[in-house]
C-alpha cells in the first residue's frame, strides 16, 4: 500500500481456504503506523458473505498488520445498545494481509479467533471449525503451525494488555471517531 490519503476508501476482502468467498466490507483509511494500516468502520456498514448480510452495530478500527497472520477489530462498545454486543475486540487469525491495490487488501481467514468480551474475559473460538477445515480442506502444516502459533501469541498479549491491545487500538477507535464523525 502506497497511498496514505486519509478516508480513502478500501475494501477489505477475506475468504476461507484455499479460495472460498467470505466477508467483504467497506472501511476508510484512517492511518498507518508502526502497527500497520488502521481502517476504519461506521456503524451501519454492510458487511456481506455468501449467504449472509449485516450492517454493522457500532463504529469499529481494523488493525491490518503489516506482516502479522492476524486481523484485530476494535469496536466502540460504549456506543452499543445494551446487552447488543458480546465483543469488545475480535481478532481473527489469517494469514498475513496482501495489498491488491492502495483500495483492497485481502487475507484468508484460518477460523481461530481470539476476543475480549465486553466483560473483560479473553478467549479462543472456533477451535473446532479449525480441526473440521483442517482436514476437510487439506490445511497445510505450516498453515496450521501459523494459525495456532499466531492464536497463542495473540491470546497471551490480549490477557497483558499488550500493545496494540492494550490503549493503541481503543485510542486509534476514539480518533477515527473523531475524525469520521465530522463528515457525517
Amino acid at each position: 500500500m502506497n497511498s496514505r490519503t486519509r478516508g480513502r476508501h478500501v475494501r477489505q476482502v477475506t475468504t476461507k481456504y484455499p479460495d472460498q468467498p467470505h466477508w467483504e466490507f467497506d472501511t476508510a483509511l484512517l492511518d498507518v503506523d508502526e502497527w500497520g494500516t488502521w481502517l476504519y468502520m461506521s456503524a451501519g456498514t454492510r458487511a456481506a458473505r455468501p449467504g449472509r448480510e449485516m450492517h454493522t452495530r457500532v463504529d469499529s478500527v481494523t488493525l491490518v498488520p503489516t506482516d502479522a497472520p492476524v486481523v484485530p477489530t476494535f469496536h466502540a462498545t460504549w456506543d452499543a445498545p445494551q446487552h447488543r454486543l458480546r465483543y469488545a475486540m475480535y481478532a481473527d487469525m489469517t494469514t498475513p494481509a496482501h495489498w491488491e491495490s492502495d483500495d483492497v487488501v485481502t487475507m484468508v481467514d484460518l477460523d481461530l479467533d481470539v476476543v475480549l468480551t465486553v466483560d473483560g474475559d479473553v478467549r479462543l473460538l472456533d477451535e473446532d471449525e479449525f480441526e473440521d477445515h483442517r482436514l476437510r480442506f487439506g490445511y497445510p502444516d505450516e498453515l496450521v503451525a501459523t494459525a495456532r502459533r499466531s492464536a497463542d501469541d495473540v491470546l497471551a498479549a490480549v490477557r497483558a494488555r499488550a500493545e496494540p491491545y492494550g490503549e493503541v487500538g481503543w485510542a486509534r477507535l476514539r480518533e477515527a471517531q473523531r475524525v469520521f464523525h465530522r463528515y457525517r
